[in-house]
């Protein structure tokens, strides 16, 4: 039984000095008092859990990973966790004592059984706490908006010269070296950023390239269509492939053109290529009209890193200046050299841009397809590599809202946008996507 006195003091919190000797006897008679050791939960996350609890002496902390920050640890006097006595709860992160502890538990069935006055001054003293709270956070937030802005600012600032480099001579003479894609591909990406395009368009400019007709009735013929009959009009072939599909192959087969043989080369492209067909299916659910287009941007969007691939092979004692270019402003401008539509050529300038800053800050007009490259991008590591770490996509909310996918994770979008399109076509696909597809849908990740 809990005495008056100094043994008073000693138990409860100085939060609870405003209650009279006798409310603090009720109050502690009431309650139970909890002793933890070292590294022992008080209660773990998911558990339904309505205990108010008060830290009697020692320290909890927050478990995560990041558990030195201020904020997760409570020490004596603290109220820890959330708090609410009407409607479920669930906790949102497991709390353990840092060392051995004692900790003060009153439920909300005890609370009602002290009368209305005692319960009234309590949840007083929840409030209190619950501001104070708050106003830490507030503080917290002040802090981190801050930080933010810094940081921004000095990304923006070591992006700055990036606008300077069309003044450079020696930039300039690597873009103008690099060989052009066929005229007919230039003409077909053109049409598409137009979003005019037709089937008997894509026919017409297909037939300028013979070995790109034997490319196209191949595949038509090949066993993945097992066809009844073999196919030998290019255009039926196209009509019945579906544009899609053979304006892949047409870039693809242009960009391989321009790409040497190389074990790191390919693994640029074909990480296009992937790229190329999650960004189609993302567009499914978003904008259709823009999946060619993002099929596009997919395949040229690390055109940079090829070309800058390619020049440290050719000149190796300039590999460390090459290695300092911006691939992303290096493939924009090569793009627009090629006289590429200019909605290209800017969401490939600026798709470093989601990682550092929110959507308002990009200086481009082309923030939709900037944001849909940006997040068929995520899905693409989500699919091939797993879960990032959350740190890694700071600002992937603001791009999912802006895509209307509010109050998703990437692995939502993943699931129910994308793998579904992607297993459809899954006989169709190429070997590599196939497999990189079937460990995703199998809860793993081909690396």
């Amino acid at each position: 039984m809990f005495q008056k006195g100094k043994t008073q003091n000693r138990v409860l919190p100085a939060i609870f000095s405003n209650l009279s000797d006798e409310e603090q006897i009720r109050l502690f008679n009431t309650g139970t008092v909890k002793t933890l050791a070292e590294k022992e939960p008080l209660f773990r996350k998911g558990a339904s859990d309505k205990n108010i609890y008060w830290v009697l002496n020692g320290t909890l902390r927050v478990a995560s990973r990041n558990s030195d920050w201020q904020a997760a640890r409570f020490k004596a006097g603290d109220l820890v966790g959330e708090t609410t006595l009407t409607g479920p709860i669930v906790r949102s992160s497991s709390v353990v004592a840092e060392d051995p502890s004692t900790v003060f538990c009153l439920s909300p069935e005890a609370l009602d059984a002290l009368g209305q006055q005692t319960s009234t001054a309590i949840l007083k003293v929840l409030h209190d706490a619950a501001y104070g709270r708050l106003e830490f956070f507030k503080q917290q937030y002040e802090s981190t908006r801050l930080r933010e802005t810094a940081l921004t600012k000095y990304v923006e600032k070591f992006r700055k010269p990036l606008k300077r480099y069309e003044q450079s001579e020696v930039i300039t003479n690597i873009v103008n070296n690099i060989p052009r894609l066929p005229l007919h591909i230039t003409h077909l990406i053109e049409l598409l950023a137009s979003e005019k395009v037709s089937a008997k368009e894509v026919a017409a400019l297909a037939k300028q390239d013979p070995s790109l007709v034997v490319d196209i009735l191949k595949t038509i013929n090949s066993p993945r269509y097992n066809l009844p009959r073999e196919i030998t009009d290019v255009s039926y072939a196209i009509t019945y492939l579906g544009f899609n599909e053979v304006y892949q192959l047409t870039l693809s087969r242009g960009l391989m053109k321009l790409i040497p043989d190389s074990n790191e080369l390919r693994d640029v492209y074909l990480h296009s290529l992937f790229l190329s067909y999650v960004g189609a299916e993302l567009c499914q659910s978003c904008d259709k009209s823009l999946a060619p287009l993002l099929s596009t941007i997919g395949l040229l969007h690390d055109l940079g890193k090829t070309v800058a691939l390619l020049l440290r092979k050719q000149n190796p004692k300039w590999s460390l200046f090459i290695e300092m270019l911006d691939s992303s402003k290096l493939g924009a401008m090569l793009l627009s050299q090629w006289n590429i539509p200019n909605k290209v050529c800017q969401t490939i300038e600026y798709q470093a841009y989601p990682a550092f800053c929110p959507p308002a800050k990009i200086p481009s007009d082309q923030k939709t397809t900037i944001a849909l490259l940006y997040v068929a991008h995520v899905a693409c590591d989500h699919l091939s590599k797993g879960p990032a770490e959350p740190f890694e996509h700071p600002y992937l909310a603001d791009y999912l809202h802006l895509l209307k996918f509010d109050h998703a994770a990437i692995a939502d979008v993943a699931k129910a946008c994308i793998l579904p399109g992607l297993m459809a076509k899954f006989n169709l696909l190429p070997d590599f996507v196939r497999k990189l597809i079937a460990a995703a849908r199998n809860g793993g990740a081909a690396n």
